[in-house]
């Protein structure tokens, strides 16, 4: 027990009435089977103040998983602004002439993370972009193409997924590359017929949509219908030949998975194709990846397709854990701050911008900006001193909002039943972060003195249930709720 406490070194500010409690069910809970084998950083400040009303570890470096998004987010709503909208623009390089268009018809990538994507609030559908497009086209007077389906990506630069991304996760929906024409999320669904009877192989029904040119290796099989979804695709940008394992549950006539575009521009041109084919627009050419970056004429522009307002891309980012907006808005904040739109260009523009709100970068580490990458390193002080700079900022209000509240309905995952029928529900918001071995909880509680206060736990290398971390940090919460 000494060495713990000597370990596990708790320090509270005599501001807090109540601060007896609140540092012996600390004490308490640092001393418990379930965090004395793992290390646990913990950093609570008055927003308004800066000062801290607990702290443990608070310089410890840690994993953080997906908290580590409320770096981006915060950098992208202060750098671009939010109300920032990206444009995809669909031009050409010939002439339109007897209801031909000689040349190629040209779509370039602006960033925007959001087009063809239904989750995002304000989104639009792929088929309706495409309609919007053909109509532009026909507009100009072109019934037909005699050209190439051309996809200009060349905005972005470098490896699409960051290399200390886990084999495991490459070729899943979560770790989709981050293309600079982006559509559909930059995902497909892989849909399954599971066998009668577990450990007999799932059969490959479909894709929605339809990707050309990608087959499977299939090794996915039938689990039992309480597993739930166990099902992997293995496979990497660039690559047309995925391979499918683990299981999917018994049960049900079919079950669905979804998988990352391997080469999400192409596809865009891909199924722009074959929409054009579809509405008896004729194609000569084929669908293609630009070499090279393509200039445009303005004269030769035919529609600008404008994202939705950064702050609902924002919102998405955070409720919804949303690896592929995480790592688009890190290029973007990059590209607005003269540096290359890759992933090592976001990574220096993010530790940029922490360096500039004043905080420690000291034990910060980046390796991506969603928290995919088991590489990246910060400190729960680092995260909260960002909270408390964030809630002083001109866009506090909707980085606050993109956080999850208890039981909110846009959320995602366990956070969701998080102090749920509790006094949390109108005091929280919370986004949370998990890896296999770590959990880690950001955001910021107002308590009943009425103090907005900034709170990060980070948990790495616990052995317990994921259950028990998560009631430790919720029962946290609910005594932050009651201090003065």
């Amino acid at each position: 027990m000494g060495f713990l406490l000597t370990v596990f070194c708790v320090v509270f500010q005599a501001h807090a009435a109540n601060a007896g409690g609140l540092e012996s069910r600390i004490r308490k809970l640092a001393a418990g089977a379930s965090l004395a084998p793992a290390q646990w950083g913990v950093c609570v400040k008055d927003a308004a103040t800066g000062k801290t009303v607990a702290s443990l570890d608070a310089d410890k470096r840690l994993v953080p998983g997906s908290t580590l998004k409320l770096f981006v987010t915060g950098a992208a709503l202060l750098l671009l602004g939010p109300d920032h909208r990206f444009s995809t623009v669909l031009h050409h390089d010939g002439k339109i002439s007897a209801g031909v268009l000689k040349g190629d018809l040209i779509i370039k990538g602006g960033g925007d993370p959001s087009l063809g994507s239904t989750l995002v609030r304000g989104g639009r559908p792929m088929e309706e972009v495409f309609a919007e497009w053909l109509k532009s086209l026909k507009e100009k007077g072109a019934a037909s193409i005699q050209g190439d389906i051309v996809a200009d990506n060349t905005l972005f630069e470098g490896p699409a997924i960051p290399g200390s991304w886990p084999w495991e996760d490459a070729g899943n929906y979560y770790a989709a590359p981050a293309d600079s024409l982006s559509i559909n999320d930059n995902l497909y669904q892989l849909v399954f017929a599971p066998a009668l009877r577990v450990g007999e192989p799932a059969m490959v029904l479909r894709m929605e949509p339809e990707v050309p040119g990608l087959v499977f290796e299939n090794h996915m099989l039938t689990g039992p219908a309480e597993a739930g979804d166990n099902g992997y695709i293995y496979n990497v940008p660039g690559s047309f030949r995925a391979v499918p394992r683990g299981s999917v549950p018994a049960g049900a006539r079919e079950f669905a998975i979804k998988g990352a575009l391997p080469e999400p521009a192409l596809f865009a041109a891909q199924a722009f194709a074959g929409f054009l084919k579809k509405s008896g627009v004729a194609v000569s050419g084929k669908a293609r990846l630009a070499a090279l970056p393509v200039s445009i004429d303005d004269t030769k522009v035919l529609a600008r397709s404008e994202s939705v307002p950064l702050r609902d891309i924002v919102r998405l980012t955070n409720k919804r854990s949303f690896n592929l907006y995480a790592e688009m808005l890190s290029r973007a904040v990059a590209l607005s701050q003269g540096k290359p739109g890759s992933a090592a260009g976001g990574n220096g523009a993010i530790r940029e911008f922490l360096r500039s709100t004043g905080g420690s970068v000291e034990g910060v580490r980046l390796e991506d900006a969603c928290g995919l990458s088991r590489l990246n390193m910060v400190t729960a002080r680092a995260m909260t001193d960002l909270l408390v700079f964030m809630s002083k900022s001109p866009v506090f209000a909707d980085y606050q909002e993109s956080l999850a509240c208890p039981g909110d309905p846009e959320g995602f995952g366990h956070i969701k039943e998080f102090g749920k029928k509790t006094v949390l529900e109108k005091s929280l918001r919370i986004k949370s972060g998990s890896l296999s071995g770590a959990r880690s909880y950001s955001g910021y509680l107002r308590n009943k003195a009425g103090r907005l206060l900034a709170f990060t736990f980070i948990v790495n290398n616990y052995s317990c249930p994921p259950s028990q971390i998560e009631k430790i940090h919720e029962d946290l919460l609910l005594a932050l709720a009651e201090s003065r």
